[in-house]
């Protein structure tokens, strides 16, 4: 390869990357209440967005989910920049504001489990009182969406980091909600859960786990649900394209994560004797859901 189509090549995998960022930048933006305001606001960021293909029609599609989007987008740019740099080995090693931007961003996960996969399972219905475990809770985030959107629902969220959980603590008394009152938090390996039949609903971020603990992870998780009760796992999504599979993978290893694919982890569930799996999809290129009742 001659040196000015090396250089070609290098800038144009620099622009997607900015371009990308834009995006993200774009739906993020506050101050705009539509697409085309988000388009016009930033004259430099305009300027990029400009050389997207389509931009108009590509802002108005991710709009209705504009900051799941957009955290989903930047959660990604930034576990890439870790990996480029080798700095990163943790998703906790980010700033409080990316780690609570991260977080805001899953709570997506909680809206497809309360609008879609509860309905589908008859779970967490009425005001019946339930209880729901959050593995790897992070700031609370997925915790207080599921306990805002069921009026009886006990909640624990367990993480293996301290940081996240002291966030979690202040975000919620902040909030000082009757919802937040219903959430517990405690610090807690998911590989050491001792927790025996006590949950109606347990959820599983599996992406965030490396390879090597998601089988006792699950198990653990599974022996914790009650006769009926409902395991929800966030998966990484089948790739067909091969490269597409090898990029995430890298940086999903250099940011602490897993690799496992949903087809990988459907194996794994349905090998712990789980009934009824299910695909639940959320957005193009974010988390597959995968959920499987318990006996």
């Amino acid at each position: 390869m001659d040196v000015t189509r090396r250089d070609d090549v290098v800038a144009g995998m620099l622009s997607s990357a900015v371009e990308a960022a834009a995006i993200a930048s774009a739906l993020a933006d506050t101050r705009a209440a539509t697409p085309a305001e988000a388009l016009a606001l930033d004259p430099a960021r305009a300027a990029v967005l400009r050389g997207v293909p389509d931009i108009e029609r590509v802002l108005e599609e991710l709009w209705a989910e504009r900051r799941a989007r957009s955290g989903h987008l930047a959660s990604v740019l930034g576990q890439a920049a870790s990996a480029a740099t080798g700095s990163t080995r943790d998703w906790t090693d980010v700033g409080d504001e990316a780690m609570i931007a991260q977080g805001r961003s899953s709570a997506l996960m909680a809206t497809v489990i309360l609008q879609r996969i509860a309905p589908a399972y008859g779970v967490l219905r009425g005001d019946a009182p339930a209880r729901a475990l959050d593995v790897g809770t992070g700031v609370g985030a997925i915790a207080l969406a599921l306990a805002e959107g069921v009026i009886a629902l006990q909640v624990t969220g367990i993480d293996i980091a301290e940081r996240p959980l002291e966030l979690a603590e202040r975000r919620l008394a902040e909030v000082a909600s009757e919802p937040a009152s219903r959430i517990r938090l405690r610090r807690q390996d998911v590989t050491t859960l001792g927790d025996e039949a006590a949950y109606d609903l347990v959820w599983v971020p599996v992406p965030f786990l490396p390879d090597g603990i998601v089988d006792a992870a699950l198990a653990r998780a599974s022996a914790a649900l009650r006769p009926g009760g409902l395991l929800v796992l966030g998966t990484r999504p089948d790739v067909a394209h091969p490269r597409s599979a090898v990029t995430a993978a890298w940086v999903a290893e250099s940011s602490g994560g897993g690799t496992l694919t949903t087809s990988e982890v459907e194996k794994r569930v349905a090998a712990l004797g789980l009934q009824e799996i299910q695909r639940f999809a959320t957005v193009p290129g974010g988390p597959v859901l995968v959920a499987a009742r318990a006996e």
